[in-house]
């Protein structure tokens, strides 16, 4: 009797759980009044070549101004486009860890990358934004884990052959921060990312850092009090583009700047869009237009672009950045995962 008392209340318990679980999971995401970017039934601003985003844990291709699914809500987010447009690597995202997979560009798995799930809950791993290297390797976060301390999680740099075989870390995260993110590796064989910090009076704030080589010291290319982070690097490398937060205005921008990567430095900085959140600033593949993420009056993260002038064949000048136009919406009544970076292809 006790046991049968005790399997039913084990039962209730999981069924409970479960329950609030789909509850919970039904009210967070996509804010009343979205709708899931599905083909031929959400068209938008047609922008050139190719795009691919995600919306609640699904990956979507964007071209022609309409929206293809490409994979089922579950857990894809943060793709990335190879260097010759024909396979992505995107993040799974489960319960309690996260895996890197090749895809085609149909959303079809190729092979996993990553194998970070474990029968012992402490022993799991993260993996995200992953970014493809030279000479088929492949960068991107992940925690290596504390030994004598599991509840610290900070994601340091790693890098990987895409066949598979031993990852190596290149950066190493300040404790308790939360680590080093969205790497961007140059062809010089230099590395671009951002640093988070914490400083003296306890506030967490990011910086655009660079390093030569793996595990080298490094530089900072944006001051603390400015709090950037999310780079995005111009096709012909030679504009940075990212998102400094101001809590003080209250606001967040997207500002561009050039990349002196010998130098270890950034030209002067320009602002191309201001508003109470932006995020996930990619370049066009001809360097004409930048797109990014901002919500729009209800409250879902939408595409907007602004135009670059001097873009494509007519590079800026070292130490000037193009002149911009102004924001363009391209979406609405969507709710895209802010999170994730857009892969755009020409």
């Amino acid at each position: 009797m006790k046991r049968a008392l005790a399997a039913a209340l084990a039962v209730g318990m999981v069924i409970f759980g479960v329950s609030v679980y789909q509850i919970l999971d039904s009210l967070k995401g996509k804010p009343p009044g979205t709708h899931r970017p599905v083909s031929g039934e959400h068209a938008a601003v047609a922008l050139p070549g190719v795009m691919y985003v995600t919306q609640g844990g699904a990956l979507y291709r964007f071209q022609g101004g309409v929206f293809k699914s490409l994979t089922k809500a579950e857990g894809w987010t943060q793709p990335a486009l190879s260097p010759d447009g024909s396979q992505l690597v995107a993040v799974r995202r489960y319960l309690n860890h996260s895996d890197l997979y090749l895809l085609d560009t149909n959303g079809h798995v190729i092979r996993q990358l990553t194998h970070n799930a474990s029968g012992i809950v402490e022993n799991n791993h993260w993996s995200f934004y992953p970014r493809f290297g030279p000479s088929q390797t492949l960068f991107y976060s992940f925690d290596p884990k504390d030994p004598s301390n599991n509840y610290r999680v900070d994601l340091a740099v790693y890098s990987m052959p895409l066949s598979g075989g031993t990852a190596h870390p290149w950066t190493a995260p300040n404790h308790y921060t939360g680590g080093d993110v969205a790497p961007i590796p140059l062809k010089s064989g230099s590395l671009l990312y951002s640093k988070y910090e914490i400083s003296d009076q306890g506030a967490v704030y990011s910086q655009l850092w660079i390093q030569s080589r793996a595990l080298a010291s490094g530089a900072p290319l944006t001051a603390p009090e400015d709090d950037c982070g999310q780079p995005a690097l111009s096709a012909d490398a030679t504009m940075v583009a990212m998102v400094c937060s101001h809590p003080q205005a209250g606001n967040t921008t997207i500002e561009l700047a050039p990349l002196l990567a010998a130098s270890f430095r950034l030209g002067p900085r320009q602002v191309l869009a201001t508003g109470p959140l932006v995020a996930a600033p990619v370049f066009s593949p001809d360097g004409t237009e930048l797109a990014y993420m901002a919500p729009d009056a209800g409250g879902g993260f939408q595409l907007w672009t602004v135009g670059l002038a001097g873009g494509g064949a007519a590079a800026p000048s070292p130490s000037a950045s193009p002149a911009a136009g102004p924001p363009r919406q391209v979406t609405s009544g969507l709710a895209f995962d802010s999170a994730a970076t857009p892969a755009w292809a020409a």
